[in-house]
Order: structure tokens, then C-alpha cells, then sequence
């Protein structure tokens, strides 16, 4: 789609650039106005969260064909992606109805089949999602991880990260996150979410959810 006020260049520097004063917030000297910062932050997140889950569903239900459009956007996908509405790319590239907006939801530990590792190339992120989760399903060094699309504690998605020697590279921080236990590099006290992962004899990989 042709940009409106920024170009994608622009408009990325500007979501990174957002993150980061966001992130400043936490070293407000006065409690109560870093308080009320949140309050504010997350009333802003409320109600864009509310207003483009409602325009996704009626896209995706009455015009289906602007997914593609729309994912193939950078701006679009960015904003889209931080509310996890862009689901799934290993397995179910559109979810059903049912499976995004309701179905049984019945949240019981269970092993998932998202794919095979012989198929995944090396130091490459999948995106997969599954019951409300969205999982980055990673193969590299031969092994398979999985964890949680986010960058810490941020909304900010980690798909389309590089993968070196081990550790997935955040695309807007540059931090390095351990794959194999989701520490960061740099801070151990910040660690990405893992789930559990078996792969079989002849390389089907199930992911372990509600666990």
C-alpha cells in the first residue's frame, strides 16, 4: 500500500523510537507520575487493541482477500502484529472462524503438531499460533526451540529475527536472547518465555501448550 505521512523507513525508526521512551518510563524519578504513565499506556493499548481486533474480525470474515495485502504492508503488519493478529505461518496460514474467534477453548496441557523439522531451514524463525499463544518455532545447531513472539516485556514481536550461533537477535533492540534457555545476553534477569518441544524419529515436531 502507498505510505500516507511516512514512508517505512520512517515509520519503523518511529515505532523503535517509541519503544525505547516507553521503556524510559520505568526510570521516572516520581512514583506516582510513572503510575499514572502506565495507566495511560495501557488505556492507549485498551482501546487501539479493542478497535482493531473488531476491524481485523470484520476483514477477515467479509474481505478476506486484503490479509494478504495487508501482511505484505510493513506499516500495517507492524501495528497489527504488536496486537497479535497476524497468526500462524508453519501450519495454518488462516485460522477458521472458530479457531480465532472462539472455538471450544478448552486450555488443558496437550502436545501439538506444528510441523517438521526436517522442512525448517536453519536460523530461520517460524511463527505459529495456537490457542491465544503465538510461538516463534526455531531450528538451529540441529536443535528446535520454541518461544514466546515478544521482545521481554514488550508487545513489540520478534518474528523475522536473525538467529546467530544460538541466540535470536531482536529486530528492534539488537538484543540476543539464548535459545536454548531464553536468557538474555546481555541481563540474565531477562529471559524469553519457552514451551516444550519434542521432535520424533522422523522429525515431527509437537509443541507443548498449558503446560
Amino acid at each position: 500500500m502507498e505510505s500516507i505521512f511516512l514512508p517505512d523507513n520512517e515509520y519503523e525508526q518511529l515505532a523503535s523510537q517509541t519503544e525505547d521512551m516507553i521503556a524510559q518510563v520505568d526510570d521516572l524519578p516520581y512514583p506516582k507520575v510513572k503510575d499514572d504513565v502506565h495507566e495511560l499506556l495501557q488505556n492507549f493499548d485498551m482501546l487501539h487493541r479493542e478497535a482493531l481486533t473488531r476491524l481485523f474480525k470484520e476483514i477477515i470474515i467479509n474481505y478476506p482477500a486484503l490479509q494478504t495485502k495487508m501482511e505484505s504492508d510493513k506499516a500495517v503488519h507492524l501495528l497489527f502484529s504488536l496486537y497479535d493478529l497476524f497468526h500462524s505461518d508453519i501450519q495454518n496460514d488462516v485460522l477458521s472462524r472458530e479457531e480465532f474467534f472462539g472455538g471450544n477453548g478448552d486450555k488443558y496441557p496437550r502436545w501439538i503438531p506444528v510441523g517438521n523439522a526436517n522442512e525448517l531451514k536453519e536460523n530461520i524463525a517460524y511463527k505459529y499460533a495456537e490457542e491465544g499463544e503465538v510461538v516463534l518455532i526455531c531450528k538451529t545447531e540441529g536443535n528446535v526451540y520454541a518461544v514466546k513472539n515478544c521482545c521481554g516485556n514488550t508487545a513489540l514481536p520478534l518474528d523475522g529475527a536473525a538467529i546467530e550461533k544460538g541466540y535470536l537477535i531482536c529486530p528492534w533492540h539488537g538484543c540476543a536472547y539464548r535459545l536454548s534457555d531464553g536468557i538474555m545476553e546481555t541481563n540474565p534477569m531477562q529471559k524469553l518465555k519457552k514451551y516444550p518441544v519434542t521432535v520424533g524419529d522422523n522429525g515431527e515436531i509437537r509443541l507443548g501448550l498449558n503446560m
